[in-house]
């Protein structure tokens, strides 16, 4: 279920904002402290954190800050009254990824949690895609992982067999192993994979 964690030290606008996101089918948790979400709130299961940029005991942009250095691909909402415009888009320089200007309509709300959400699931589609790559690219032998970092180069069988030392043959059974055991269809695939592999194609 998608969860959406609101820090305000105002409980009045944590109380309307809780309520109108619980109507529209959100897990909604509410913090006026946000040491205490710093220090005990599940992150990991959050799909977006709505921050009060201006709160007594804490400095939003400090606490945005911390919560990146803590999961940087969460997205930060930053509430922020008329006066804090200038530190809102301070802090989206600063890795925020919108903010709501206070009072703000409700339509203005929905929209910008639904692109946090949506952005989330995004990045949790991708970690899941890059552990699954990784594990394929784990079941191949050294001289399996010397074939695939020399096809990325788009270096034909023959120059590949001279660079590694062995037949054009060997590179050709070596290849259709890769391929095989990355789930790979041809060799554009197993560039991309290269790259979310952290490896950079060189020619």
């Amino acid at each position: 279920m998608t969860r959406i964690i609101l820090v305000d030290d105002d409980p009045a606008i944590l109380d309307a904002l809780g309520s109108r996101l619980e109507l529209a089918g959100y897990t909604v948790e509410t913090h006026e402290d946000a040491q205490r979400v710093l220090d005990s709130a599940d992150l990991s299961a959050a799909d977006c954190i709505m921050l009060d940029i201006r709160m007594p005991k804490h400095d939003g942009m400090d606490v945005l800050e911390r919560l990146q250095k803590r999961d940087p691909a969460l997205p930060v909402v930053m509430m922020t009254g008329h006066g804090d415009v200038d530190l809102a888009v301070a802090a989206i320089q600063k890795g925020a990824m919108d903010f709501l200007e206070k009072p703000f309509p409700d339509a203005r709300l929905m929209d910008v949690v639904e692109k946090a959400v949506a952005r989330r699931e995004t990045d949790r589609e991708e970690s899941r895609y890059r552990t699954a790559l990784a594990a394929k690219a784990e079941q191949r032998t050294p001289r399996e992982m010397e074939v695939f970092r020399e096809l990325v180069t788009g270096q034909p069988n023959k120059v590949i067999a001279y660079n590694l030392g062995c037949s054009p043959r060997t590179v050709e059974i070596h290849r259709a192993r890769v391929m095989t055991k990355m789930g790979a269809q041809n060799l554009a695939e197993i560039v991309r994979m290269a790259i979310q592999l952290g490896i950079q194609p060189e020619t």
